[in-house]
């Protein structure tokens, strides 16, 4: 029930911003930078709170604002929702959490994973989605994860997709053939990562 719930206020959503397209599509191409604080403020409440789809804001910001700045706005509040998760795993809601992680069948390959070595497991599961967000962030709250290692690994690992989604974002408005060729970079680019993790996590399970 709440995952239908989920789909339709993103359903909703999109339909409001589709419905007034014109007006959106206006702000977008006007050149005005005062409006960043609320930007970065607005990136980590939608990114904590969820009431608006995440990538669907961060591609905006990207039209809006190009892929340097854009991304910016959009790590500043991946960042810091993935930081606010943590802490509440680990200090205010544990129970309730350690409960929702039984839920996910994949716990005990990322828990594999953090054993090996937790900076590169956290990293990994950052910039290539195989472990969902919510479940990197409540585990490591919850397991004890150290902080310093969890947020430095969150915010490096963050760095590829928020540029990603910025780049996107910028490309779908102006250069359809810009935006394939930056898909078909990152996918590279996720292979590559998928291959060394693969690579790595064989070689530690074999010693």
């Amino acid at each position: 029930m709440k995952k239908w719930t989920v789909i339709f206020g993103y359903l909703l959503v999109i339909a409001i911003g589709f419905m007034n397209r014109d007006y959106l599509l206006n702000w977008i191409q006007e050149n005005d930078n005062t409006h960043l604080p609320l930007m970065f403020t607005l990136s980590a409440l939608i990114a904590t709170i969820p009431i608006i789809p995440f990538t669907l804001f961060a591609g905006i910001m990207g039209a809006k604002h190009g892929v340097v700045i854009g991304s910016a706005v959009n790590w500043f509040g991946s960042v810091f929702s993935s930081a606010i998760y943590f802490l509440l795993a680990r200090y205010f809601l544990t129970d309730f959490f350690s409960t929702y992680l039984t839920k996910f069948k994949g716990i005990d390959k990322f828990q594999a994973m953090i054993q090996r070595n937790t900076f590169l497991a956290i990293f990994i599961a950052r910039t290539i989605p195989i472990i969902p967000p919510p479940v990197v962030n409540i585990y490591s709250g919850v397991a004890g994860i150290s902080f310093l290692t969890y947020i430095s690994s969150t915010a490096i690992g963050k760095i590829p997709p928020t540029l990603f989604v910025a780049y996107t974002g910028g490309q779908i408005l102006t250069s359809l053939p810009k935006l394939i060729i930056g898909c078909v970079f990152y996918l590279f680019f996720l292979l590559l990562i998928l291959f060394v993790y693969k690579t790595w996590f064989s070689r530690r399970s074999q010693n």
